[in-house]
């Protein structure tokens, strides 16, 4: 069995391709059952900046473009245009790349925070959708690991920096200070709160929170020492806002052309800034062609990203030797998930061997006491340990198929099966 990647990114994708293959979070439950039924086990992994699928399959050449064709075919998109932006790993490299990702080293911003908790969510749907096994628990448990050891064994996870933090470094640059500025946030989710403690160390004091759900909207109003307003007074509160940032898992948009534009009916001449951390986009994209707008999405990010990325490329040379540390860790549990049913099946057969001859053993034991019974059965079950400690370490240092093929033979475990 092979562990196979299909997906695309930030690297590979513009956003436009992003936003239409991102799978939201009440898609994730029909989506993954879907998947399930053409490749077994699969984990979904689907972030503002990629969307990777994560199969165990026994032929790659063929699930690949199963997976592919999942894809566009569940968001109702023509399979040319998608799939050029598609790449594709399997085995150690598959690996590496998962470990790299939980560690923030392949983000748009080098040690990005959020990702860690988007991987461990990616499990999390796939185990209550019951799509994954023993591998993929394996998988997944080992990168979040490697994310964790990242952050707190190498400088990468020092003052870590996210989408939502360098969104708020984007509007000081835009704007000037944002002390006096009153804050409109769309959205009380993980990007939300990660905005929220932006905006709070930035200074920021008229904040309001506008949230689907008004229980977590009055919780972040209240860290930020701010105000909720409801979900369907977005358009009135847009009004008042100097600074805009949605982050919500909305399938359309929350702002549109015509909501900035009335906006700016009564006459306002201050500067709008809008920032739409969601993919799908939460705003408007033809909202950036108004005048006082300045719109930023996702991939404006970048120039940030390159300010920061000298200083985190140093960090991540020691982070990427934990990584090479844990994929080493990793590939060697998974080449024993070949050998186990080998040894299960030797320890199994030489189990049922001990047992028999103790059972014709026991007439002529009649007179021994039950210590001295437990005494002979301990004995003969270290005789079995001793002898199959050997052919045990051997087939789990060196599982290549020759070597199983041979044990399965001389042992005659086939006739075990």
């Amino acid at each position: 069995m092979q562990i196979l990647l299909v997906g695309l990114s930030h690297k590979t994708a513009p956003l436009e391709v992003r936003e239409s293959v991102s799978f939201l979070n009440d898609q994730l439950p029909s989506a993954l059952g879907a998947l399930k039924e053409k490749v077994g086990e699969c984990v979904i992994l689907s972030t503002c900046n990629r969307a990777e699928i994560y199969a165990i399959t026994d032929n790659t050449i063929k699930t690949a473009p199963l997976i592919r064709d999942f894809v566009a075919d569940f968001h109702g998109l023509n399979k040319e245009i998608v799939s050029p932006h598609f790449y594709e790993y399997d085995g150690a490299d598959a690996v590496q790349h998962l470990f790299r990702v939980a560690g923030g080293l392949d983000s748009m911003i080098v040690g990005e925070s959020q990702i860690l908790g988007q991987v461990r969510d990616a499990l999390s749907s796939a185990s209550d959708g019951q799509t994954v096994q023993v591998s993929t628990l394996g998988l997944f448990h080992s990168a979040i690991q490697t994310g964790r050891r990242v952050r707190e064994e190498t400088a990468v996870g020092r003052n870590p920096l996210s989408i939502s933090y360098a969104g708020v470094k984007l509007a000081q640059r835009t704007l000037g200070k944002l002390e006096s500025s009153r804050v409109l946030l769309i959205g009380a989710g993980e990007a939300g709160r990660l905005v929220a403690s932006a905006l709070r160390t930035a200074g920021v004091a008229d904040v309001m929170v506008a949230n689907r759900t008004e229980e977590r909207a009055q919780e972040l109003a209240e860290f930020l020492g701010g105000r909720t307003v409801p979900f369907s007074e977005i358009e009135n509160s847009l009004s008042q806002a100097d600074i805009a940032i949605s982050a919500t898992d909305s399938p359309s948009f929350v702002i549109t052309e015509d909501m900035v534009g009335r906006a700016f009916a009564d006459g306002r001449e201050s500067p709008m800034f809008l920032f739409d951390l969601a993919v799908p986009r939460d705003i408007d994209p033809d909202v950036a062609t108004m005048r006082g707008v300045n719109l930023f999405n996702i991939d404006d990010l970048s120039a940030i990203a390159e300010e920061n990325l000298e200083e985190r490329k140093r960090a991540a040379v020691e982070a990427e030797k934990v990584v090479d540390d844990e994929l080493a860790k990793f590939m060697k549990w998974w080449d024993t998930l070949d050998v186990m049913p080998t040894i299960r099946a030797l320890r199994k057969q030489a189990e049922d061997i001990r047992q028999k001859e103790m059972t014709r053993a026991t007439v002529k034991l009649e007179g021994l006491s039950e210590e001295q019974m437990g005494a002979v059965d301990a004995l003969t079950r270290s005789i079995v340990n001793r002898l199959l400690h050997d052919p045990t370490s051997s087939l789990k240092q060196g599982a290549d198929n020759a070597r199983l093929l041979a044990a399965r033979d001389l042992f005659k475990l086939w006739e075990s099966e």
